[in-house]
């Protein structure tokens, strides 16, 4: 195989080829019924990660109250069939 020769060094960037620029996200948006303006959107989509944050420390909780109820209903079947086994004379 022969090698090829340059006198200047290539542009590499220069080889990009650049499509046709798509829509925005604020368009996308507005396109799907967002009805704020440019800046709101940026601003919703600035405070998005704080609400996430929050959104999963809710969860943990949520969470956690569902097993401890879970747990509460487990023991009140428990009891309830060894009453119902335990043939209810004292």
């Amino acid at each position: 195989m022969k090698g090829v020769y340059l006198k200047e060094p290539l542009n590499v960037l220069s080889c990009a080829v650049q499509g046709r620029p798509g829509r925005s996200a604020y368009e996308i948006a507005a396109a799907e019924g967002y009805t704020g303006t440019p800046e709101q959107f940026a601003a919703l989509l600035s405070g998005l990660s704080a609400t996430l944050s929050a959104q999963t420390g809710w969860n943990g909780r949520v969470n956690a109250l569902l097993e401890l109820l879970d747990n509460r209903v487990s023991d009140l079947e428990l009891a309830v069939a060894a009453l119902q086994g335990g043939g209810g004379g004292a």
